[in-house]
């Protein structure tokens, strides 16, 4: 049986991502660092029963690496498709970046998918079974706002890697990536605390958790068979007002 994989699973977006691929149809492999929250995300689906989780700490890329392949293994199942949407959102001006907060957003969000991808074209570990990537970017990675540097060059370094890795793994792998507006979760919310009223950059109001998953629903199905190496911008409107 053919599985997708989520990183980031019990963030808000990626649990939404969850919810909106099981009702397409989609046998899940759900990832993130604490088990247990794991296992809660799961509880909460229709059918959990249908679906493996997998605790995995991605600030570890190489011990990540290596619990996926030994998992796929051991448990004889396959991944058809990948949602990378871990990530961490912090807003912090260079002077407090210090190497290590920033090497562990890329680990995180960025290096990991490398060290998970190939575990996902090999064929010892999962034959020929791949054949959609979506990757969770925003729209920091091509528009610029203060004390978003580090989360900035991790987003658009997605960009980058998503178009070599849709050259290199056509035609059999469609590789793409969601460029999400901001979107209210437990994370953000304490920007949207701060204003008074919707910002009206969003020419189309406020977003929501279903607006990004819907698009990710759409990138791995069948409606978009000739669709690889592009960004779709889900803002509202923002980059262009």
């Amino acid at each position: 049986m053919c599985y997708t994989l989520i990183t980031g699973a019990t963030s808000d977006i990626g649990h939404q991502i969850c919810a909106t691929l099981e009702v397409a149809g989609h046998n899940l492999l759900m990832t993130d660092l604490d088990e247990g929250v794991l296992l809660e995300t799961r509880a909460a689906l229709r059918h959990p029963e249908k679906h493996h989780i997998l605790a995995l700490d991605l600030s570890d890329v190489e011990q990540a690496e290596n619990t996926l392949a030994d998992y796929l293994v051991k448990e004889r199942i396959a991944v058809s498709n990948a949602v990378f949407a871990a990530g961490i959102f912090a807003v912090k001006p260079l002077k407090m970046a210090n190497y290590a907060f920033v090497k562990k957003n890329f680990d995180i969000a960025l290096f990991s998918i490398f060290a998970l991808t190939r575990v996902l074209i090999s064929k010892k570990t999962n034959a020929d079974n791949l054949r959609g990537i979506v990757m969770i970017s925003s729209v920091s990675a091509i528009m610029g706002t203060k004390g978003y540097a580090t989360y900035g060059a991790v987003k658009a370094g997605m960009l980058g890697m998503m178009k070599s890795l849709a050259a290199e793994l056509a035609p059999s792998v469609r590789v793409n990536s969601v460029l999400p507006g901001g979107i209210r979760t437990r994370t953000t919310n304490f920007m949207y605390e701060m204003q008074e009223a919707p910002n009206p950059r969003y020419l189309l109001g406020d977003g929501e958790k279903t607006d990004i998953s819907n698009m990710v629903e759409f990138l791995l199905s069948d409606k978009s068979r000739w669709v690889t190496g592009q960004e779709f911008v889900v803002d509202g409107g923002l980059t262009i007002n």
